[in-house]
């Protein structure tokens, strides 16, 4: 880990990239031989779904502050053609214990860093269209965040189904300071996995899906971590002497991994969106976009949806959806796609 330069707040990127695609799973063993995080696959093209995340960060906030997360399990598919030489910092998580910890995991890296960051946080395994569009969303939340205090910044998708893998947001009152603009909302409430019928309310009713894609400053994001769950805090507090010698030279980063199993010794598994999130709606900002596709392609006919949009077609057989397609969510799914198409 090395310092990108002795100035102080700069914009930060965190790329979640540490989770295991189970959903997915039987579609990778079927098409690969076995099974590959989808993070690490490449549905089209020649790139994966994390090298377009790290080109999106990369026009962000340059190079050398990326901080991407992965479990040590992966360190194969990061030395890969492609991903051979990462930008930033990469961090082996020893275990997965959940988005919470994935999430402040690299934030102490950001905040041994540069404590006056504003970070911004991807799953590093989201399909988004138009790429300039939503950059320019990422834009406008950093920008957001930057000029307050004690707020966390989401962005929200625009929902076109009443789709029950996703969380939801309630957006409340326009805080933008231009009526109208569909700008910045405040929050009220937030949902997590609904069911249909609650789903398709909020549908009618305006509400936005949670991308967890997040603009922050460091220092509220850390504190909003202790408000919570201040044991867990204390386990990555203890990494910030160290970071901060390896920053300067004066310590090796052998003595990272070791540093790592000891936090992670017995942790427990947190989940940010859940647990934090939900408790937090007051101190939370939501930027709709509604002329982005957004898609977690956490299922196999989600894939085939987006492609088709854009006329593509994946890198794995469709034949090979039958059997996904027979549930009456993915049929729903792809007869929404086929419609879009005509």
């Amino acid at each position: 880990m090395t310092q990108p330069n002795a100035t102080k707040g700069q914009r930060w990127a965190i790329l979640l990239a540490g989770g295991e695609g189970e959903r997915l799973r039987p579609l990778t063993e079927r098409w690969l031989g076995y099974h590959r995080p989808k993070q690490y696959c490449t549905f089209v093209g020649s790139r994966s779904m994390l090298q377009h995340t790290l080109e999106r960060a990369k026009r962000l906030v340059g190079l050398k502050r990326i901080v991407t997360v992965i479990d040590r399990r992966h360190r194969i598919f990061i030395h890969e053609p492609g991903l051979s030489e990462m930008p930033g910092v990469v961090i082996e998580q020893p275990t997965a214990r959940d988005t919470a910890p994935g999430i402040f995991l690299p934030a102490a890296y950001v905040l041994a860093a540069d404590p006056l960051a504003t970070v911004l946080i991807f799953p590093s395994d989201h399909f988004v269209s138009s790429k300039d569009r939503f950059l320019l969303h990422v834009e406008r939340a950093a920008q957001i965040a930057e000029g307050v205090n004690e707020r966390l910044v989401l962005l929200g998708a625009a929902p076109d189904r009443p789709d029950t893998d996703y969380g939801w947001i309630e957006p409340g009152a326009d805080v933008s300071g231009t009526p109208g603009s569909g700008m910045e909302r405040a929050v009220k409430s937030f949902h997590e996995k609904p069911t249909e019928s609650d789903a398709k309310r909020f549908l009618r009713d305006g509400y936005l899906w949670n991308t967890m894609i997040i603009a922050v400053k460091i220092k509220t994001l850390w504190a909003l971590g202790y408000q919570f769950f201040p044991d867990m805090m204390r386990r990555f507090e203890t990494l910030l002497p160290m970071l901060q010698a390896i920053l300067k030279g004066t310590m090796g980063k052998e003595h990272e991994a070791i540093a790592l199993a000891r936090v992670y010794q017995d942790l427990e598994s947190t989940n940010f969106s859940r647990e934090i999130l939900q408790r937090i709606p007051g101190q939370t900002v939501v930027l709709p976009m509604n002329d982005v596709d957004w898609n977690d392609w956490g299922r196999p006919a989600r894939i085939v949806e987006s492609l088709t949009l854009l006329g593509k077609h994946p890198a794995f057989p469709l034949n090979w959806l039958d059997k996904a397609a027979a549930s009456p969510r993915n049929q729903q799914t792809l007869a929404y796609a086929a419609t879009r198409s005509a």
